[in-house]
């Protein structure tokens, strides 16, 4: 099951085309779930948020039980939440893009922390040498005419270690808002022109951060101006620009995202 996911999942290719063609409806949705995972890295039990298909309800559960972990230290049965984020092009849909798996060991400390008051000033200066112990906080565009719109962005990007420093690519681009397809599209081209640019930016600052020293990692950044609280959420892709090195065996690598040190095999 986790086979045929993951194919469902790293299809789709990325191209160069208008942002008018590229205009894709998906809806979104989060589970939230947690496990027991053995000391030989085996799911014993685990409890899921149900996905309201029962068709993907079923499938999320084949996915889940199929996890194999590499043993927690310690030797000890370990509680683990998880985060998974679906996409499907639409609502009577039974297939899926598994977009993005996070994994929340109890009891571990995180590498990186959200930025407090007392570095605020160094998230705010441009050219201060990374951190990686701090994740600094996503900042709107400021656009008047963006600002008019009651329009929302989530962007994934994907981050690469290189002899030179941290790269980071748009992996992919969906707007949100109200419940009307006129005006995200019209919001299309404007959305991509402030937030894809300003999601790289955050990359970018917080890339030490989230890499810790891997070599690929795939996050995610959301800037809400209007939220949008249907269970299954309807957004507009907007096309991203291409990467060479942003394979299908990369996505793979990078789609299940450990924030404690628990890792697939």
């Amino acid at each position: 099951m986790q086979t045929s996911i993951r194919r469902a999942a790293f299809g789709l290719l990325l191209t160069a085309v208008t942002a008018a063609a590229s205009a894709q409806t998906e809806y979104s949705r989060r589970v939230t779930g947690s496990m027991e995972v053995s000391a030989a890295g085996q799911v014993l039990t685990y409890t899921m948020q149900p996905a309201g298909a029962p068709a993907i309800d079923q499938s999320l559960g084949n996915l889940v039980e199929s996890w194999r972990f590499n043993p927690p230290s310690g030797g000890k049965t370990l509680r683990v939440e998880f985060s998974l984020t679906l996409m499907r092009p639409s609502l009577e849909e039974r297939t899926y893009t598994l977009k993005r798996v996070e994994f929340f060991p109890q009891g571990v400390q995180p590498a990186a922390r959200g930025a407090g008051p007392d570095e605020q000033a160094y998230c705010r200066q441009a050219d201060a040498a990374p951190r990686g112990d701090v994740i600094c906080p996503a900042i709107l565009p400021a656009d008047p005419a963006l600002a008019a719109m009651p329009i929302s962005a989530e962007a994934y990007i994907a981050l690469r270690k290189t002899d030179s420093g941290a790269e980071a690519v748009l992996e992919s681009l969906y707007l949100y808002g109200p419940q009307n397809g006129k005006l995200l599209n019209r919001a299309l081209n404007l959305g991509k022109q402030q937030f894809a640019p300003a999601a790289l930016a955050w990359a970018n600052k917080n890339a030490l951060a989230l890499l810790q020293g891997r070599d690929h990692f795939l996050t995610r950044v959301e800037f809400v101006q209007a939220n949008n609280t249907l269970p299954w959420r309807r957004q507009e892709k907007v096309q991203a620009d291409a990467a060479d090195w942003l394979t299908d065996a990369v996505r793979a690598k990078t789609v299940y995202v450990s924030q404690g040190g628990l890792e697939l095999q």
